[in-house]
């Protein structure tokens, strides 16, 4: 038994003993790098035609500019390619090596992929925690990094607080012609190559759908290919159907029914009037000061002006039916000999004139405007 102990304990040492030995003699990834930068040229492409599969992840969209036509976006761009030069054998499991110093990045070629869109770019802190760069035996190279750019996106807001844009991120190389880099979309893991996190968007958009396509650029110096990934947004108009659409409706309507007070009250009846005349006028003020000023009309601008063509209808029906009851004996109820012949009234008459026009022309308004805007 006691011999049994010590032979166990015995193997128990060695094994300690021999262990960081042979982890010692495991190369780590930067050695494995060093031993292939001798015969490798990072300023040389690849021979051939080398074909980059991108595939993009937008991590934050930070800002969307309706003035300068611009949106802040933070991104990573997954590039995966293969270069033979870098070819290695390693005895242990190791899938892939990692470059994870400056010194290994500076000794490996990278295209030079730009983003053909960029108005600016900040720079992200930490530049090294922003790379990543894993280098697989059979020379497949996969390269990610994280950008923050501010990038052109063309709007129209024609169709504004219900507007769409299509704002695309455009992946491209800066030197190289089609014929010496090639790139093309891939899809991993995900079902699409342009992956949007959860809570990317909060600049008051929707995502409606993501597309991409490709372009080629026909310059003096040759043709330069070019994927785009767009991003449909469309602008969520809750906040302006809660502050002003709703509102709205309903002061127009009691601008409608204000034609029921009798004409025989003026000042109640046009304290009425200003009262809600005010809410409209301010409640559109409000809404137009954040809209840039546009060389077009837009939505909210054609909402705006039929609301101040309705408030001033509704003035002029009670200015007419005001000066038309002037005119008449104020004891019409007596001459007319019942209440049920007031509608005989000229002032009552012009009530019933004007609010049935004013109503049923607010009615075809709404119904022709919400038609167009959600169509």
């Amino acid at each position: 038994m006691k011999m049994m102990r010590f032979g166990l304990l015995l193997l128990l040492v060695l094994e300690m003993v021999a262990y960081p030995t042979i982890a010692a003699e495991q190369p780590s990834d930067s050695e494995i790098i060093a031993r292939i930068a001798p015969n490798y040229n990072r300023q040389d492409i690849p021979k051939g035609k080398v074909t980059i599969f991108v595939q993009l992840y937008i991590k934050d969209v930070m800002k969307i500019d309706i003035d300068a036509n611009t949106w802040d976006v933070e991104f990573i761009i997954r590039q995966q390619w293969e270069d033979s030069r870098l070819q290695y054998s390693i005895a242990d499991t190791r899938e892939y090596i990692t470059a994870s110093t400056l010194g290994d990045f500076a000794t490996i070629w990278v295209p030079d992929t730009f983003i053909t869109n960029s108005r600016a770019e900040t720079a992200v802190p930490m530049e090294r925690a922003n790379k990543l760069l894993r280098i697989f035996p059979y020379g497949k190279i996969m390269y990610s990094s994280r950008y923050r750019m501010t990038l052109a996106c063309p709007m129209s807001l024609s169709k504004f607080p219900f507007d769409e844009h299509n704002c695309s991120i455009s992946i491209g190389s800066y030197g190289h012609t089609v014929d010496r880099i090639d790139y093309s979309w891939v899809v991993y893991k995900s079902k699409t190559p342009v992956i949007v996190a959860d809570n990317a968007l909060h600049a008051g958009m929707n995502l409606v759908n993501v597309f991409t396509h490709e372009t080629t650029a026909h310059l003096n110096t040759g043709e330069y290919k070019s994927i785009v990934g767009t991003l449909l947004l469309q602008r969520n108009p809750y906040s302006y159907k809660v502050s002003l659409f709703v509102p709205n409706i309903l002061l127009g309507v009691l601008l409608g029914l204000s034609f029921l007070v009798s004409h025989r009250a003026p000042h109640a009846r046009m304290l009425l009037l200003a009262v809600l005349v005010s809410l409209v006028i301010g409640q559109n003020y409000l809404a137009l000061r954040n809209v840039p000023i546009l060389p077009y009309r837009t939505c909210l601008d054609c909402w705006s002006y039929s609301m101040a063509a309705f408030c001033v209808l509704a003035v002029i029906g009670f200015a007419i039916s005001t000066s038309v009851a002037q005119f008449k004996d104020c004891d019409m109820e007596e001459k007319l000999g019942s209440p049920r012949k007031m509608w005989k009234d000229p002032g009552t008459k012009t009530d019933l004139i004007f609010g049935s026009l004013y109503l049923v022309s607010f009615i075809i308004f709404q119904i022709a405007f919400w038609a167009m805007t959600l169509a």
